[in-house]
């Protein structure tokens, strides 16, 4: 089925969860238009067990990504949320053509992004993220996960050491509280920085007027100090 550029395949036999999912991603496709002020004309893939997973080329345990030839969802595990997040991973590649967002993002910006547009705020709460950073679990060393070897400590903590929700967390509050504190407009402007050719770290300092470090050491003391629930 497709309208307005938004596709959706599926199998033959799954027509009634196919309307459903597709329902979701034209939900996914207008809150990634909004963030990307761009129309989304994007091949959503339903895969139905964990071999279509595989065979489609992404992880067969998880519940989507984010390629070249489109975006692939696990039906069992289908939510505009998820949808919106692998939308996210190929727009904010797409907005890149010097290289892959791999290189150009690190994986707390990338992934933490994607989380925010998909409004994933059911990972973690900041009493809970809280919690991580008195305990040590709060990964302190994430800002430095970029290119191959980040994304390799990102599927060794999410996949190897069963720790996704506790990183999706963090990296999902770690962007909200730069949308909420210096506007949603700003994060765009970073990526569209970063997309025309300047270093990540370069363009964060230009844009927020702080290094990434500093960044953090603010993020670290809002959630030391803040009381409420849900942050700002």
């Amino acid at each position: 089925m497709e309208e307005n550029g938004l596709a959706l395949h599926y199998p033959s036999s799954h027509q009634d969860k196919a309307q459903e999912i597709f329902s979701m991603a034209k939900q996914a496709a207008e809150a990634n238009e909004k963030f990307y002020h761009s129309p989304i004309k994007e091949r959503v893939l339903v895969a139905s067990s964990s071999l279509d997973m595989l065979r489609f080329g992404v992880y067969p345990q998880g519940n989507g990504g984010g390629l070249p030839y489109g975006v692939v969802i696990r039906e069992s595990r289908a939510s505009w949320n998820i949808i919106a997040h692998e939308m996210s991973h190929k727009n904010l590649t797409q907005m890149s053509p010097f290289v892959s967002s791999v290189f150009s993002f690190p994986r707390w910006f990338d992934e933490g992004l994607a989380s925010y547009i998909g409004k994933m705020d059911y990972y973690k709460t900041i009493p809970e993220l809280r919690e991580d950073l008195e305990t040590g679990r709060y990964k302190r060393e994430i800002i430095s996960w970029k290119g191959i070897s980040g994304m390799l400590n990102w599927l060794y903590e999410t996949f190897s050491r069963r720790n996704s929700k506790m990183i999706y967390g963090q990296t999902y509050l770690m962007v909200k509280y730069l949308a909420d504190n210096y506007k949603e407009d700003k994060i765009y402007q970073l990526a569209k920085s970063v997309s025309e050719g300047k270093s990540f770290d370069q363009a964060f300092g230009d844009i927020f007027s702080m290094s990434v470090d500093e960044y953090q050491q603010e993020f670290i003391g809002f959630i030391e100090t803040n009381l409420g629930d849900d942050g700002p």
